[in-house]
C-alpha cells in the first residue's frame, strides 16, 4: 500500500487546516480559514422524485436516534411509509430497543449487549460486546488476523441479518480462501464489526481508540460514505445542544472559528434548539476540515500502533449515489484520505448498472438489503485482489 505526499500549507489561524489537498483538486472554493462547503444535504439528495424523500427521512432517523429517542421531522417520513405500504410488522430502529443511551458521553449512544430482536422485519442480534456480528473472544487465538470494521448504519447491517452483511461475507471469504491456499502454519480471520447506525466519524474515532484497540486488530478498515458529512452535523450539533464536552481540541478550536455562542445554543422549553439553522450555517464552512483532522487521528492512533488501515467508500442505494450526485463528496473524501496517507477501496459504482428496488431494503429506505451486501461483499474481496500488499499480508505472512 502506498502513501501519496502532499503539499502543506499553514493557514494564519489554525494547523488543522491545513487540507491542501482539497485546492490541488480544484473542486472546492475555500475562504481565508476553511472553506466553503454547499450543502451537502443538497448535493446528495436523491433526485427520484417519485420516491420517498430518503435524506430527509434519513435525517430524521438519525437525528432521532443520536437525540435519545426524541422526535426529530420523522412524522413525515413515517407517514410515507404507510402510504407506499409499510407492513405492520415493520419495526424501526428507534423502536426496536437495540440502542443503550450514553448521557453526556461524546458517544451519545452504542448498542446493546446481547439482544435479539426483529428489526426493518428481519431478525437483529448482538454479541456480549454490543456488536452486529458473531460471538467473539476479547482475546485474540493464536494465529488469527483481525480486521475491524469502523463504519455506520450500512456497514452495522441496517435492515439485514448480520450473516448476510458484506463484513460477515468477507470473514467466510477470507477463511475459505485461507484453507485453499494451504496456509502453513493455518490462519483463521475474524471481521469484528463495531459499526453502528448513526456513527460519525468523530465516533468511529473515539471507538477505535475506546473499544477497537483492545482487540488488537491486524488491519483497521474506515467506511466512509457521501452521507458522512450530515452524521457529523448531527452529532455535532446535538452535543453543543447537550452541553456534551467535544472532547478533542480540534472540535472546540472549531466552534471557536465558527463564532458560536451562547445564543447559539438557546433551547426552547422541549430542549429543542430555537437558532439550530443559523448554528449550521456558522458550522458548515469547516465540516470538511473536521473531516480532515479526524481521518487524520484516526489514521496516526493506527500508525502508533503499528496497525494499517485502509478506507472503504460506501455507496447508497440509487440516484442518491449516482454518479453526478456522487462525485463531488467522493473526490473530497478520497483528497482526504491522501492528505492522511489512507489508501482507498472505492465500491461506489458497485449498485451502479441494477435496479434500486431489487438491492433496497424497502421503498422508502436505500439500504441494501442481503442481494445489495453480496454485491458489495464482491467488490470489496477483488479490491483486497487486486492490492498485492493487503492480499500478501493476509495470505503470506502474519
Amino acid at each position: 500500500m502506498t502513501t501519496t505526499a502532499m503539499a502543506s500549507v499553514a493557514t494564519a489561524r489554525l494547523g488543522i487546516l491545513n487540507s491542501v489537498v482539497l485546492l490541488v483538486l480544484g473542486l472546492f472554493s475555500w475562504p481565508s480559514n476553511w472553506g466553503t462547503v454547499r450543502d451537502v444535504v443538497d448535493s446528495a439528495r436523491s433526485p427520484e422524485l417519485n420516491r420517498v424523500e430518503r435524506d430527509g427521512h434519513a435525517a430524521g432517523y438519525y437525528e432521532g436516534l443520536i437525540g435519545g429517542g426524541e422526535a426529530h421531522d420523522t412524522s413525515n417520513g413515517a407517514a410515507s411509509q404507510r402510504l407506499i405500504g409499510k407492513p405492520s410488522g415493520w419495526v424501526p430502529f428507534q423502536e426496536a430497543d437495540v440502542v443503550h443511551y450514553l448521557e453526556g458521553d461524546f458517544l451519545q449512544f452504542e448498542l446493546k449487549p446481547l439482544v435479539s430482536r426483529t428489526l426493518f422485519g428481519q431478525p437483529f442480534s448482538t454479541n456480549s460486546f454490543g456488536m452486529h456480528d458473531d460471538p467473539v473472544a476479547a482475546v485474540k487465538p493464536e494465529g488469527t488476523c483481525r480486521i475491524a470494521v469502523l463504519g455506520s448504519s450500512i456497514d452495522m447491517g441496517w435492515g439485514v441479518k448480520y450473516q448476510d452483511s458484506y463484513i460477515n461475507q468477507l470473514e467466510e471469504w477470507l477463511n475459505t480462501h485461507s484453507v485453499r491456499q494451504r496456509l502453513d502454519p493455518p490462519r483463521r480471520f475474524e471481521v469484528l464489526n463495531f459499526a453502528v447506525a448513526a456513527y460519525s466519524p468523530m465516533q468511529r474515532l473515539d471507538t477505535l481508540r475506546r473499544k477497537v484497540m483492545a482487540f488488537h486488530p491486524d488491519l483497521v478498515i474506515y467506511s466512509a460514505t457521501t452521507l458522512d458529512i450530515r452524521l457529523m452535523e448531527i452529532h455535532l450539533c446535538d452535543m453543543l445542544r447537550k452541553h456534551v464536552d467535544l472532547k478533542y481540541e480540534f472540535l472546540r478550536e472549531v466552534t471557536s472559528l465558527a463564532g458560536v455562542n451562547d445564543d447559539d445554543l438557546r433551547t426552547d422549553s422541549a430542549g429543542e434548539m430555537i437558532n439550530k439553522g443559523r448554528l449550521k450555517r456558522k458550522l458548515r464552512p469547516y465540516y470538511w476540515g473536521v473531516y480532515d483532522r479526524t481521518l487524520g487521528a484516526i489514521a496516526a492512533e493506527c500508525r502508533n500502533s503499528g496497525v494499517p488501515i485502509v478506507m472503504v467508500i460506501i455507496p447508497r442505494v440509487g440516484k442518491a449515489d449516482a454518479p453526478s450526485a456522487r462525485a463531488e463528496p467522493v473526490a473530497r473524501l478520497k483528497a482526504i484520505a491522501a492528505h492522511q496517507g489512507v489508501d482507498v477501496f472505492d465500491l461506489t459504482d458497485t449498485f451502479d448498472l441494477l435496479e434500486p428496488a431489487r438491492i433496497e431494503i424497502a421503498a422508502w429506505d436505500d439500504h441494501p438489503n442481503a442481494r445489495g451486501h453480496r454485491r458489495l461483499f464482491l467488490a470489496l474481496a477483488r479490491a483486497v485482489v487486486k492490492d498485492k500488499e493487503l492480499y500478501h499480508m493476509f495470505f503470506n505472512q502474519m
